[in-house]
């Protein structure tokens, strides 16, 4: 039975919308975040144990504070000839949600990203040197 790599998918959840895709012809990913209506620029996609990772720094302040965005996507693989899905990421949960003639039914998943924040480095406050907002995340992956 074969399966065929998602290289499409689309999100969004608790102010964060976005859309990673793989280059056709070059297979290389890229991302496109939107976080509280501020497009961030400078994504970077990798591959890693928890799925696809797509990082971006959100802000840089002049006192060495920095907040970064993490968003974490699970691999999906579909198989087209009977609708059978299979994703893998940890929290995720895939599901076929449907398709139109001539594509791959998309898979509906769950998923997070983290907002965190380096407070000034690590010896230059007291108390914790990075803060964490963890938001929830819900879309779909497919392949086009």
């Amino acid at each position: 039975m074969p399966f065929t790599a998602a290289n499409h998918y689309d999100f969004t959840g608790d102010d964060i919308t976005g859309t990673v895709d793989a280059h056709r012809s070059a297979g290389v990913w890229a991302a496109q975040l939107v976080l509280s209506g501020q497009t961030l620029e400078s994504t970077d996609v990798t591959r890693s144990d928890l799925g696809f990772e797509v990082r971006t720094v959100v802000e840089n302040l002049s006192d060495g504070n920095r907040t970064h965005l993490l968003v974490v996507l699970p691999r999906v693989t579909i198989d087209s000839d009977d609708s059978q899905v299979s994703g893998r990421s940890a929290g995720s949960t895939p599901q076929v949600s449907g398709r139109s003639a001539g594509s791959t039914p998309a898979v509906t998943f769950t998923s997070y990203a983290v907002l965190y924040t380096v407070h000034g480095g690590s010896t230059a406050v007291h108390g914790a040197a990075e803060s964490y907002d963890v938001r929830q995340l819900s879309g779909t992956a497919s392949h086009v």
